[in-house]
């Protein structure tokens, strides 16, 4: 195995310029390593490496399916939005079962689960009730999520939103300052405005189902 034509780190455009232009023979074996580039999609060699595996579909699926068993969210979300988000339905079947355990899950960082909810419904992978079930159980646990937040808690993280903006358009450089005397509240602030951020999302994709079922 000639691991010379292998990108030699994320900037190096070329060797996927290069693998694109062999034949599929010599490209397959190397599906796993290409796909470690997709770990972070905003890596210069990313774009290019997608367009390169959406011309080896059938022999990425293995592999996808072994990503997907890691747990590593942003990579798995990554080959969901650029690589799966492109297959034809009746190849992401393939991926049914992974999805699903992908969709049932909770991610409350990178939402993979509703990624995998909005693929196997454009592909017709899952039945209407089963999504609207999925979309009912995951706003039902955000709102339990936020309800742990008090009216006082959240008055104080509009306070701090308010006093960081501040410190920005005045003088950034208490903005040190105003971190390490907030650390543990900012925090709190971060997963207060995520959960409120994922239950948004959840409504809007939940109003967008019900419109199209």
């Amino acid at each position: 195995m000639n691991l010379r034509i292998l990108p030699k780190d994320k900037q190096d455009i070329k060797s996927v310029e290069v693998l694109a232009r062999m034949d599929r023979a010599v490209v397959v074996p190397f599906i796993p390593d290409l796909l470690i580039w997709l770990q972070d999609i905003n890596w210069p060699i990313a774009s290019a490496m997608v367009e390169l595996l959406l011309k080896y579909k059938v022999e990425t699926i293995p592999h996808i399916k072994s990503i997907f068993s890691q747990n590593d969210y942003v990579w798995s979300y990554n080959i969901l939005a650029y690589l799966l988000k492109e297959w034809e339905p009746d190849l992401v079947s393939k991926l049914t079962s992974n999805l699903l355990e992908l969709a049932r899950n909770r991610d409350e960082h990178e939402d993979i689960d509703l990624l995998a909810i909005d693929i196997l419904w454009s592909c017709r992978l899952i039945e209407a009730n089963d999504v609207t079930a999925l979309l009912q159980e995951k706003m039902d646990d955000t709102k339990g999520e936020l309800d742990r937040f008090t009216v006082e808690q959240i008055a104080v993280y509009k306070e701090l939103e308010i006093e960081r903006l501040s410190i920005l358009n005045s003088d950034v450089k208490q903005i040190v300052t105003y971190i390490d005397l907030n650390r543990e509240t900012l925090n709190q602030k971060v997963q207060y405005e995520n959960w409120l951020r994922r239950h948004q999302e959840i409504e809007v994709m939940a109003r967008n189902y019900i419109d199209i079922i």
